[in-house]
């Protein structure tokens, strides 16, 4: 089973902050479906059968499996995704203005070279 997980960078807008956290929630909800369907098959995996399933058995058991942990995930039945959300959550922000910082960072830098140069005039 293949996660469809996009990464994201830091935005400007209060849009992007948006559209960030949706993603944020859509990726911690796709984690938890992983973690199900991993669960799943690891207890399919552990019972004993009678006879080995076939190939084809097997790609239906692993589809079945794959939409059961969606729906499960889905209906948040185990808050795992509700729970990665409210911890990551807090580390979305806004990102400041890189040329407000640059030129903060600049006037800052001149003055200090400015009190150097006084300091060593005198």
């Amino acid at each position: 089973m293949a996660a469809k997980v996009q990464p994201f960078s830091q935005g400007d807008s209060a849009g992007d902050l948006e559209k960030q956290k949706i993603r944020l929630r859509e990726n911690c909800d796709e984690f938890e479906s992983v973690m199900i369907a991993y669960m799943m098959k690891t207890m399919r995996d552990s019972t004993m059968r009678a006879e080995e399933p076939g190939a084809a058995m097997g790609v239906f058991e692993d589809m079945l499996t794959g939409q059961v942990s969606k729906a499960v995930s889905h209906n948040s039945s185990l808050g795992l995704g509700d729970l990665l959300y409210s911890k990551l959550e807090p580390l979305v922000k806004p990102q400041v203005h890189k040329e407000a910082d640059l030129a903060a960072a600049q006037s800052q830098a001149a003055a200090s070279v400015k009190q150097v140069e006084t300091s060593r005039g005198d």
